[in-house]
């Protein structure tokens, strides 16, 4: 009999302790989703506080454009006698650019626009507009261009990067060896991108986040390619439909 009651009150601890662990585990998986859940709402609510105060600044300040010049490439192939080619890249480049700034003059009237090489990209970064030379519509030097607005950001046709920061996501115990655990921080990123577009960068060139509407697909890689033109009017019309949103 004693035999007997031993037994069974060792299944009946067994069996609470099998069912407090589930009730454990399924607990911590529902707090965990809680704080993943509070995280994401709590990035969210900043980055939307972020780009408010981002594109407020920009109807208030200027859109400086980035426009590519080639030079150090088109200077090598000088270097090793390849003319040809050099004049080739300088004015498929040159043309391209044109176009930009075309686009730009037409289509866009969301703020102020400056255009500006990619060789003064420092000069832009530190705020040294004095050694920066803007350009006019036919790209040449406009010395009677001053810029000295402390509210701009910058834009420039290219390829849209991996956003390669992490976000504090949730914790979590993951195995260690040896039968045991650790605390591990789990963190989440922005997607995969690489493809081209016309992309709003910070007065630093990095890469603005959404809800900012920070590109517009140029579709390079496709047999319809989206020309400057469509490209610089559909963010425009991004741009106002965002500030309006967020006034």
């Amino acid at each position: 009999m004693t035999i007997f009651r031993t037994t069974m009150l060792t299944l009946l601890l067994f069996v609470s302790v099998e069912t407090f662990g589930q009730e454990s585990d399924s607990s911590i998986d529902t707090a965990r989703k809680a704080v993943t859940v509070e995280n994401k709402i709590r990035f969210r609510k900043r980055m939307r506080f972020i780009t408010n105060d981002q594109i407020n600044q920009l109807k208030d300040g200027a859109l400086l454009v980035r426009l590519q010049s080639k030079k150090k490439s088109i200077t090598a192939l000088r270097k090793i006698g390849k003319d040809h080619l050099a004049d080739k890249i300088e004015t498929k480049q040159r043309n391209y650019n044109v176009k930009i700034v075309s686009a730009f003059k037409t289509n866009f009237n969301f703020c102020p626009t400056y255009f500006f090489f990619s060789d003064f990209s420092q000069n832009i970064r530190d705020r040294q507009f004095d050694k920066v030379i803007f350009l006019s519509d036919s790209l040449f030097a406009d010395s009677t261009t001053k810029f000295n607005q402390s509210n701009f950001l910058i834009a420039e046709f290219g390829t849209i990067e991996q956003d390669t920061a992490k976000y504090f996501s949730h914790n979590s115990y993951e195995p260690a060896g040896s039968w045991s655990l650790k605390p591990t921080s789990n963190y989440y990123g922005g997607p995969r991108m690489g493809y081209g577009a016309l992309i709003i960068k910070s007065n630093q060139l990095i890469q603005l986040r959404r809800p900012f509407p920070y590109y517009v697909r140029t579709f390079d890689s496709l047999p319809i390619r989206r020309s400057p033109n469509k490209t610089v009017k559909k963010m425009n019309k991004k741009l106002y439909k965002f500030y309006k949103k967020n006034k």
